[in-house]
């Protein structure tokens, strides 16, 4: 950042960003992810079995995060939850390619000037990749399921805009 942009009130304002990115959307999912395990008996009385034999001496030992990460159900609800609360709806833009290229039903002129944008919402919600997007099925990402999937999940960003707390 360039010594001019390092004022007092700038940095305060970029730590208010950080700050609030890491609690506004960590609240945003708990809600969320607690709505659908609340109001969803069947998924409530799963992930209650899988956390059984995990959480079976609590409180006296906590379980590690490798612990709970080796959980396939929950970590199926965490993910389904990251793909559907859709904590923002920023697009990442990069330069355009350096040659003609065919994308979809259009053809991308090349040179650096030509945005190239992607939405999470819409990676999110693409029904070609997740069928019944709109529908929270955390079972979706169980077993053997399309790689696409991944390749579209993009809840915490990519590349240079991905979230902070990933790094």
């Amino acid at each position: 950042m360039p010594e001019s942009e390092r004022s007092e009130d700038r940095l305060a304002q970029e730590a208010q960003v950080i700050v609030g990115g890491g609690t506004v959307t960590t609240a945003r999912t708990l809600t969320f992810v607690s709505y659908y395990i609340l109001s969803i008996p069947e998924m409530q009385e799963k992930l209650r079995n899988e956390l059984q034999d995990t959480m079976a001496t609590y409180p006296q030992s906590i379980p590690s995060w490798a612990d709970l990460e080796r959980l396939p159900y929950l970590q199926a609800i965490i993910k389904e939850d990251c793909r559907g609360a859709r904590q923002t709806h920023l697009s990442d833009t990069s330069s355009g390619p350096s040659r003609l290229v065919y994308v979809q039903v259009a053809f991308m002129p090349c040179g650096e000037k030509v945005p190239v944008g992607m939405c999470s919402y819409f990676m999110h919600t693409d029904p070609a990749v997740f069928p019944e997007p709109r529908k929270f099925i955390p079972e979706r990402w169980l077993g053997d399921y399309d790689p696409k999937m991944n390749r579209n999940f993009v809840a915490f960003g990519r590349g240079s805009r991905s979230c902070l707390g990933l790094k």
